[in-house]
């Protein structure tokens, strides 16, 4: 098998308007499509007899990763462990951005809580210039910003 590219990250959410607001308005993606699917062929493919789901793929303009958003009519309790960085499996998606003291000032303007101010790492060297914060969604997923040396 060969990985031909990347096409999206998925994140179930609890309140959907509350998410697409924020990953559209705050971050900037663009909406590519909503759906609304209850279909056996979905309910199948998932593992999940009775799902009903509404979502969203958005992406930011000019890229083709996309974020796919699902809030699913029965909902499910989130863990709290889900929200700390080294639980294992996947924890964060990284924004690249030109300026991140820019991005870091602005994003905190709009109310966003940071876990630190930015960093910019110094070691090891091949790493050395390159800058990162973290901060979080409305319903706690992780994101972090990236300024590349």
């Amino acid at each position: 098998m060969k990985v031909s590219k990347f096409r999206h990250v998925a994140i179930v959410v609890k309140d959907y308007k509350k998410m697409i607001d924020f990953y559209s308005k705050i971050l900037g993606f663009e909406i590519i499509r909503e759906i609304e699917v209850s279909n056996e062929e979905f309910r199948k493919g998932i593992g999940l007899p009775n799902a009903v789901a509404k979502g969203a793929h958005l992406a930011i303009p000019g890229n083709n990763v996309e974020i796919e958003m699902f809030q699913f009519e029965k909902k499910m309790d989130r863990c709290d462990e889900l929200s700390i960085a080294n639980y294992p499996g996947f924890r964060h998606i990284a924004l690249i951005v030109e300026n991140l003291g820019e991005a870091y000032a602005s994003l905190k303007s709009k109310g966003i809580e940071f876990v630190s101010e930015p960093i910019c790492m110094k070691e090891p060297p091949s790493v050395a210039g390159f800058r990162f914060v973290y901060f979080k969604d409305p319903e706690g997923n992780i994101i972090e910003l990236n300024q590349l040396p």
